[in-house]
C-alpha cells in the first residue's frame, strides 16, 4: 500500500497482481529496471467496473504477498471512474508487459490503452504484446476504440517483432522492439532473490514447470528424466491453485516432489539449482535461459505458440529446444537436442545487448525532456456542433438554431444535383482513413440516405457511407461510418436532396464529428472468388460468424476459470461427480475406482468452499452426496479409501458427511429422479408428443409464472453432457421489450405479440474442452425440445423462433435484454394460452424412411 498523499515519477499499469510466476516476475523486472533509472514507481491495481472479467483480487494471494515482501508501493482496487485521479499522483504512466492488447482476452479494456491519462502526462508502453501474429482478431470496433489512444503515446515498445507491423498497419502507431522485462535484470539479481527461498533443493534433479499440466506432458518429462538418468523430479505447480492438480498427475511417479509453497523465490531457487528444466511456459523458458540451464520447451499453443517461436529465434535456439506433447519415450530417446550440452553463447549475447539497448530505450521514454515518437501522423479530430450549411440555390431551407441546424428540402427539391454542405475546419488527407459520426434526426420516405464528402475546388463529391432509415416517425439517432480518402481536396461534408422525400423531408443536424483512424480499422473488402467473379458473400459471412463464435468460446473458457466463473466451477464439480456416479452404477463394481475423478472433485469442492461460495448450492450438495455414497459403499465392502477422503478439506468432509441421501449417487432405472408437482399425470406421452403445435395466436388469459416454472422443471429432465446442465431460460413479460426483441428477430411479423417470451441459451462456462465446441447447441436443443413438450403438458401454446442471425442483430438483442456474453442463443419461444380450434400450419412430416438410415451387418 502507499501513502495517499505521496506522488511518484512513474505509475505502472498491468497484470502484476496475477497468480502466475511469469506475470509476477515480468513486472518485478520492469519495476526494478525503472527504479534503477532513478524513478519512484507506483504499481496500479486492477480497476473494477468494466465487465465480468474484472474481479476483486484477494489480499493474501502469492502476488500480493510478494509485492509486500519486495516493498512495492501500490494502489487499492477501485472503480475505473477513479483512475483519472492518478494523474495527480504520477508524471508518467507505463503499460506493459504481457498480452495487454490482445482482444481475445476478456480482461483487456481501455485502461490498458491508458485512456484515462491527461495530455500533460507521458504515456509509455514497454514490451506490450498483441498476442499471436494474426490480425483478424482485431475488429473495426476494437481498432476504432483504441487506436486513437495508442497514437497519443509518447513511446511504444513491443516484445515480438511482428507486433511492430501490427502497431503500424492496424493502429497507425510506431513501435520499437525491446526485450521482455525479465531480461532487464541480470542473472545475479534473480540469484539473490532465489537465496531468500524457503526451500533448499539438493542433488541432481529435473525441474518441471507446466502452466497447463496434462498426463501427456508428464510422460514427456518422465521420458526426459529417464534419458538423462535423473533420479529426482521437482515439480513447480502454477500458483493458480495448481498444487492439487500436480499431485494427481504425478501421483504414480515416485521420483516426483511437488513444491508445496507458492513463492516466486522458491520458483527461482528450483530453477537455479536444477540440472535440467522442462516447461510449457514462455517465461519458464526465459528463466531457464537466464540461469543457463539446459532445457526443453513444449510450445504452449493455448497461450500463444508464436510467442515461443519468436523467443527461441531471438535466443538463437530455433526449434532445437522444442519437444512436443505428443512425443513418445522413443521420440525423446532419439532426439539429439535432449541433452545437457547446450551452447548459451548466442542467448547470452542477445540478453546482454538487449538489456543495454532496452534500458536505454526506457531511459529516453521516461525522460520528461525527450519528445514523443509513437504517432505515425498527427491525430486529427474535430466536431461541428449545429454546423453552418450552405446550398447553391433555393433547393434547401436552412435554419440555424442554438443546438442544431434544421435542413428542409424545398418543394420540388427531391432531385439530383440539389446539394447542401458544411465546411470542415481541416482538409481530409489522401491515403488516410476516417470515422464520421453524425448526430441527427433524418426525415424522409426513402429507405437509405447517402453521406458524402466534397471537394469545393472541383465540385467533385463521393459517397462515403450509406445509412438505412426506418419507416415511421422521425427519431433522433447517431450513425457512425468509416471510409478511406483516395485523393486530396475533400473539405466539405455533403447531403443530396435526392435522398429526402415526403412531407417535411430533411434533417436536423446536431453535430458532425470526423476523426482520423488507422487504415486497419476499415472493414475488409469482400473476398472475390478465383476467376474474378463477384463474391456471393456466403463464404465471407460464414467465416466471420465462425471467428466470432470462436472468440466467444475463448473468452468463455477464460471466464469459466476466473474467480467469478461460478458456472465453470459448478461444471467442473459435476463433471467429476458424474464420472463417480457412473462408476457407482456399474454392475461389475470396481472397488477403489476414481483415481482421477475423486482428486478432481476434491480440488473443485475445496476451491468452492475456499472462495466462500454458498454451501447450499445444488451442485455442491449433489457432489457431496455422490462422495457420501462412494465412501459408504466402500465402507460396506471393507475397502480402505481413506487416502481419497484425506484429499477433501475439513470443510468439504463436513458437507459430505451431512449430505442428504438421494441428492446424488445412483438409483434404479425405473425410479423417478425427482418428485415434482403433478401436471395432469394421466395425460399420455403420445398425446403430448403428437399434440404439440407451433401456435402463434394467443388469448388474453394471463400466463402464470408457476405454469412456466412447471414446464421448465419438465425440461430440466433433458440429458446434458456429464449432467452439467448448461441450459438457461430467460423469461420476459414486458410487452414493450417483447416487441422490440421480436422486431429485431424478425420472425413474428403479422401477429399480435405473445403474452410471454422465453429465450433458451446455453452457458459456455459449462463446457470444459475444445472438442465440445458444438455441445452447447446439442444440449441446448435437447433442453429446448423438452421445454416445448413441457409447455404443451401444462396446457400452454408455444412457438420456437430461431436465433439464426448475424452479429449485428445478436449484439442489439444482447444489449436490449442484457444477456451475458458467455451464453449462446439457442431459440426464442413465444408462449400463451390459445383456443383449441385456432388454425396452425399443417407442417406435414415425411415418412420414417426419410430420417431412418439402416446399416445392415457386414
Amino acid at each position: 500500500m502507499t501513502d495517499p498523499k505521496k506522488t511518484f515519477d512513474v505509475a505502472v499499469v498491468g497484470w502484476w497482481y496475477g497468480k502466475n510466476y511469469g506475470s509476477i516476475l515480468t513486472y518485478y523486472g520492469l519495476n526494478r529496471a525503472i527504479e534503477s533509472l532513478g524513478h519512484s514507481v507506483l504499481m496500479v491495481h486492477e480497476p473494477l467496473g468494466y465487465n465480468g472479467w474484472r474481479v476483486e483480487w484477494p489480499d493474501d494471494i502469492v502476488s500480493m504477498e510478494f509485492a509486500r515482501r519486495v516493498g512495492y508501493e501500490y494502489t487499492e482496487q477501485a472503480h475505473f471512474r477513479e483512475l483519472p485521479a492518478l494523474n495527480q499522483k504520477a508524471r508518467a504512466f507505463v503499460v506493459g508487459s504481457d498480452q495487454l492488447w490482445n482482444p481475445l482476452i476478456g480482461r483487456v479494456n481501455s485502461d490498458l490503452f491508458l485512456d484515462f491519462v491527461d495530455e500533460k502526462n507521458d504515456r509509455v508502453a514497454y514490451a506490450t504484446s498483441f498476442g499471436n501474429r494474426g490480425t483478424k482478431k482485431f475488429t473495426p470496433e476494437f481498432i476504432a476504440q483504441h487506436a486513437a489512444h495508442l497514437q497519443r503515446f509518447k513511446a511504444i515498445s513491443v516484445r515480438e517483432g511482428y507486433a511492430i507491423d501490427t502497431a503500424r498497419d492496424i493502429f497507425g502507431a510506431k513501435a520499437d522492439l525491446v526485450v521482455d522485462p525479465v531480461f532487464l535484470l541480470p542473472q545475479e539479481h534473480y540469484s539473490e532473490l532465489a537465496d531468500k527461498a524457503t526451500i533448499s533443493p539438493e542433488g541432481d534433479y529435473l525441474a518441471v514447470f507446466f502452466l497447463d499440466p496434462t498426463e501427456e506432458k508428464r510422460n514427456v518429462a518422465q521420458a526426459i528424466a529417464d534419458k538423462l538418468g535423473v533420479e529426482s523430479i521437482r515439480v513447480i505447480p502454477n500458483p493458480d491453485d495448481g498444487i492439487e492438480h500436480c499431485r494427481t498427475i504425478w501421483a504414480d511417479e515416485p521420483r516426483a516432489h511437488i513444491l508445496d509453497e507458492d513463492r516466486p523465490e522458491n520458483f527461482l531457487r528450483t530453477y537455479r539449482d536444477a540440472g535440467y528444466v522442462v516447461t510449457d511456459s514462455f517465461h519458464g523458458s526465459a528463466f531457464a535461459t537466464i540461469f543457463e540451464k539446459p532445457f526443453s520447451s513444449i510450445f504452449n499453443a493455448k497461450r500463444g505458440a508464436d510467442r515461443f517461436k519468436n523467443l527461441m529465434s531471438s535466443l538463437g535456439f530455433g526449434e532445437s529446444r522444442r519437444v512436443r506433447e505428443t512425443d513418445t519415450a522413443a521420440d525423446i530417446e532419439a532426439d539429439p537436442n535432449v541433452t545437457r550440452e547446450i551452447d548459451f553463447s548466442t542467448a547470452r549475447s542477445y540478453i546482454e545487448s538487449g538489456r543495454a539497448s532496452s534500458t536505454e530505450w526506457l531511459r529516453d521514454a521516461l525522460d520528461p525532456k525527450t519528445e514523443g515518437s509513437a504517432a505515425l501522423y498527427p491525430h486529427q479530430r474535430f466536431t461541428l456542433t449545429a454546423p453552418e450549411f450552405t446550398t447553391a440555390g433555393d433547393g434547401w431551407k436552412i435554419q440555424k438554431r442554438a443546438k442544431q441546424t434544421r435542413l428542409r428540402v424545398s418543394r420540388g427539391g427531391n432531385v439530383l444535383g440539389n446539394l447542401v454542405w458544411t465546411d470542415l475546419p481541416e482538409p481530409l488527407h489522401k491515403g488516410s482513413a476516417y470515422q464520421l459520426t453524425l448526430d441527427w434526426t433524418p426525415t424522409t420516405d426513402a429507405k437509405t440516405v447517402n453521406l458524402h464528402v466534397r471537394n469545393p475546388e472541383t465540385g467533385r463529391f463521393r459517397v462515403v457511407g450509406r445509412v438505412s432509415v426506418p419507416e415511421g416517425k422521425a427519431q433522433p439517432r447517431t450513425d457512425t461510418i468509416t471510409f478511406p480518402i483516395d485523393e486530396d481536396g475533400a473539405t466539405q461534408f455533403m447531403l443530396g436532396g435526392i435522398h429526402f422525400a415526403g412531407r417535411k423531408a430533411g434533417a436536423d443536424i446536431r453535430s458532425v464529428t470526423i476523426e482520423r483512424i488507422p487504415t486497419g480499422a476499415l472493414p475488409a473488402a469482400p473476398a472475390k472468388p478465383k476467376g474474378g467473379a463477384p463474391s456471393k458473400g456466403f463464404a465471407a459471412q460464414a467465416r466471420t460468424l465462425a471467428l466470432k463464435d470462436h472468440e466467444r468460446q475463448v473468452r468463455s473458457f477464460q471466464h469459466a476459470r476466473s474467480p467469478e466463473g461460478v458456472s465453470g466451477a459448478r461444471a467442473r464439480m459435476i463433471f467429476h461427480a458424474h464420472a463417480i456416479e457412473k462408476g457407482l452404477s456399474r454392475s461389475n463394481f470396481r472397488p477403489g475406482f476414481g483415481q482421477r475423478a475423486v482428486p478432481g472433485l476434491a480440488k473443485e469442492m475445496n476451491a468452492w468452499l475456499a472462495a466462500d461460495h454458498p454451501t447450499d448450492d445444488d451442485f455442491l450438495q449433489s457432489s457431496a452426496t455422490v462422495m457420501n455414497v462412494y465412501f459408504d459403499r466402500h465402507d460396506s465392502l471393507g475397502t480402505d479409501v481413506s487416502h481419497f477422503r484425506q484429499l477433501f478439506s475439513p470443510a468439504s468432509q463436513e458437507i459430505i458427511d451431512a449430505a442428504v441421501v438421494g441428492e446424488g449417487g445412483v438409483l434404479p432405472a425405473q425410479q423417478e429422479r425427482e418428485i415434482t408437482e403433478e401436471t395432469d399425470p394421466g395425460r399420455p406421452f403420445l398425446e403430448v408428443m403428437y399434440g404439440r403445435r407451433s401456435v402463434r395466436e394467443y388469448t388474453d388469459q394471463p400466463v402464470q409464472d408457476s405454469e412456466i416454472a412447471r414446464a421448465v422443471q419438465i425440461a430440466m429432465q433433458a440429458p446434458s453432457v456429464c449432467n452439467r446442465q448448461g441450459a438457461r431460460v430467460h423469461q420476459f413479460e414486458d410487452p414493450t421489450v417483447i416487441k422490440e426483441v421480436l422486431d429485431i428477430q424478425g420472425g413474428f411479423a403479422g401477429y399480435e405479440m405473445p403474452p410471454r417470451l422465453l429465450l433458451v441459451t446455453a452457458d459456455l462456462d459449462a463446457f470444459l474442452f475444445a472438442p465440445e465446441r458444438n455441445q452447447p447447441f446439442v444440449d441446448g436443443g435437447l433442453f429446448m425440445m423438452s421445454l416445448l413438450l413441457g409447455l404443451t403438458q401444462v396446457g400452454l401454446g408455444s412457438v420456437p423462433l430461431n436465433t439464426a442471425m448475424g452479429t449485428e442483430k445478436e449484439t442489439a438483442i444482447r444489449k436490449l435484454i442484457d444477456i451475458p456474453d458467455h451464453e449462446v442463443f439457442i431459440s426464442f419461444i413465444g408462449v400463451g394460452h390459445y383456443q383449441q380450434d385456432v388454425l396452425v400450419p399443417r407442417s406435414k412430416r415425411t415418412g420414417v424412411d426419410h430420417a431412418l438410415v439402416k446399416h445392415q451387418k457386414g
